[in-house]
């Protein structure tokens, strides 16, 4: 089990996502600078001209930002992602997404399923189709990950989750997220289910 996850961690080393001034993405962002009576508009570009397609309140926090582009923060808003002027966004403090410290919420489709991980009470709480109601278990052995190499693993009751960086897709939705997964079952068929992941609030 530890040489596959050293595997997987090595093959993540090289793919590191954006990053301004050494942090990484995606990271929870609080709305700044923007007047009380006002808000912060999330346009379908990263262009001052382009059509607003959705805002956030003057002071949102734990807005989660997927990468940036040239002072343009990419947010998901809706069924669809925008974008939102990085200048009135500042980075929430705690940790990486890949120290496995804040709470993720992971899901995929074919077959629809969920993965959220809670660090705080350790535990991890896994759903499916099949099942007839979720099912929470205790967090194993964790791997976290680092600047250089952020591919991160959890060892779980029933598998291996190994969370990447990098562009992931819901397939049902024009939303983007940072983190992908891929979560390797030890029951049943021993499938293999691929998702993405997002940061939740505590």
């Amino acid at each position: 089990m530890i040489r596959l996850v050293a595997v997987f961690l090595m093959v993540g080393a090289g793919a590191l996502q954006a990053e301004v001034e050494g942090m990484m993405f995606p990271a929870l962002h609080a709305v700044v600078g923007v007047a009380e009576t006002d808000v912060l508009n999330i346009r379908a570009a990263p262009d001052p001209e382009a059509e607003v397609v959705g805002t956030l309140a003057p002071n949102q926090m734990g807005v989660e930002v997927i990468r940036v582009t040239e002072g343009w923060a990419e947010v998901n808003t809706g069924e669809a992602k925008g974008f939102a002027a990085l200048r009135f966004l500042e980075r929430e403090e705690g940790p990486d997404w890949y120290a496995l410290a804040r709470p993720l919420a992971c899901f995929g489709t074919e077959p629809f399923w969920s993965l959220n991980l809670d660090p705080d009470a350790s535990t991890a709480t896994f759903t499916t189709p099949d099942m007839t109601e979720p099912r929470t278990d205790p967090i194993g052995q964790t791997w976290p990950g680092t600047l250089w190499a952020p591919r991160a693993a959890i060892d779980l009751p029933d598998g291996l989750a190994v969370l990447s960086p990098g562009d992931c897709s819901d397939g049902m939705s024009e939303q983007s997220y940072g983190i992908a997964v891929d979560l390797f079952l030890r029951t049943g068929d021993r499938q293999r289910l691929s998702g993405c992941c997002t940061l939740t609030l505590r």
